[in-house]
Order: structure tokens, then C-alpha cells, then sequence
């Protein structure tokens, strides 16, 4: 049964990241912002587009929303790309360097503040066949593997088996990416979570399948 209230929450988190045909807008500040005392940082920097190599790149729709919407029901902290800087070169948080506005956000909130997961939201092309591709560098960039296994659990029970992939299309092993890097600085389990758009469609006639994955990624998040 569709839960309206959710989808509306959610529906209402994604205005500000299409502001500007989805460039955003300055007036949102690259914070973190914790809403709980939960250990776990959520992020997601590809919310609204980027540029990566003097080329502006495609935004990843309501990866921000679900990111908002997960750490205020849950408790815990999150960080969204909220703003395209329209006169740089590179503005891609996943290759820009520990120097970037995006990256400085979570060193410093991370210098101040207990974090045991890190989970940076992406989304996933509707033509791949997985629901969700957990992207992990071969387990590397995880401390423990009970985050993947209970995520991946979580979602099959709801969906099937065999509807969740491991580093199959991306595999966050480049040393900029945002889990990557995370995880070396702090050494912390830091997930790239890739989720496919048909399982991000609240605008759309798969609502209801949206709103179950949201659901089970809540679920999943409180269980640990």
C-alpha cells in the first residue's frame, strides 16, 4: 500500500536539488547535518550535476531526497551536493581531491563526531539489471562485511534473490571517490550504494516499488 505520507516527504526533499534544472542553488550550504545520535553518515554527491574534467555531468535524481529523508527518519547524519559551481573546472566530489568543499564538509564534521558507517548514495542506470550494486573495492573499503550481508538480505527478502550485485558496475577503488576516501582517512566501512532508477522512480508508475527499497534501506540502517 503506497505510503503517501513518505512519498510527499520525500517528493518535497528534492525541490531544492531541481532548482535551476537541477543545478541547484548557492543559497544551500554544503553542511553536514546531523539529525540524530546514530553513527552513520549518509551522503550523497551527485544530487544535483557536476563537472568532471570541464564537462558538466547528469544529476542522480532523488539520491539526495533519499538521503535526507533515511537520516531524518532515522536519526542519523547526512550530507548532500546541493549547488553546481557553474565557473570551475571540476566540481565532482567522487574525483575532486581531499581539498573540495564536499570532502572538507565531512573531514570536518568527522574530526568532531562518532561515525562507525558511511554509506554514499548513487544512482544507478534503469537499463542494469540489479536493484541495488554495493560497491565496496573487493571489500576493501569495509571493515566489516555484516553491512553488506544484512543490506543484501534485507533487500532479497523483499525482492527476490538475486537482485543485488557486488562491485558489478562500479567499484570504488579509485583513491578520490568519496567511500574510498572516507574509509582510508577514517577507517570506517564507507559503502557506495548504486541504486537503480527504476527503484528511485517517485515521480513515476514505480512508486510503489521506490518507496518498498526505501523502506528496506531504512530498515536496514536501523538493524545495525
Amino acid at each position: 500500500m503506497l505510503n503517501e505520507t513518505i512519498l510527499q516527504q520525500i517528493k518535497a526533499a528534492e525541490q531544492k536539488f531541481k532548482i535551476n534544472n537541477y543545478k541547484g542553488s548557492p543559497v544551500y550550504q554544503c553542511t553536514v547535518d546531523k539529525h540524530g545520535n546514530l553513527p552513520i553518515l549518509l551522503s550523497a554527491p551527485h544530487a544535483v550535476k557536476q563537472i568532471r574534467n570541464g564537462q558538466v555531468k547528469a544529476h542522480e535524481f532523488y539520491t539526495g531526497a533519499i538521503a535526507e529523508c533515511l537520516a531524518k527518519q532515522i536519526g542519523c547524519s547526512c550530507i548532500t551536493k546541493q549547488y553546481l559551481i557553474e565557473n570551475s573546472a571540476n566540481d565532482d566530489p567522487n574525483t575532486d581531491n581531499a581539498d573540495c568543499v564536499y570532502k572538507t564538509a565531512i573531514r570536518q564534521f568527522m574530526q568532531k563526531h562518532k561515525i562507525e558507517l558511511f554509506v554514499d548514495i548513487h544512482g544507478l542506470s534503469g537499463k542494469r539489471d540489479s536493484i541495488v550494486d554495493i560497491c565496496i573495492n573487493g571489500g576493501k573499503n569495509v571493515n566489516d562485511m555484516i553491512y553488506v550481508n544484512s543490506l543484501q538480505k534485507c533487500i532479497e527478502n523483499k525482492f527476490g534473490s538475486n537482485r543485488v550485485s557486488i562491485d558489478k558496475y562500479f567499484s570504488a577503488f579509485s583513491d578520490n571517490i568519496v567511500s574510498k576516501w572516507v574509509h582510508s582517512c577514517f577507517d570506517i566501512s564507507a559503502i557506495e550504494l548504486e541504486i537503480n532508477g527504476d527503484y528511485r522512480g517517485f515521480d513515476s508508475d514505480n512508486q510503489q516499488q521506490s518507496l518498498d527499497l526505501f523502506i528496506c534501506l531504512k530498515e536496514w540502517l536501523v538493524s545495525l
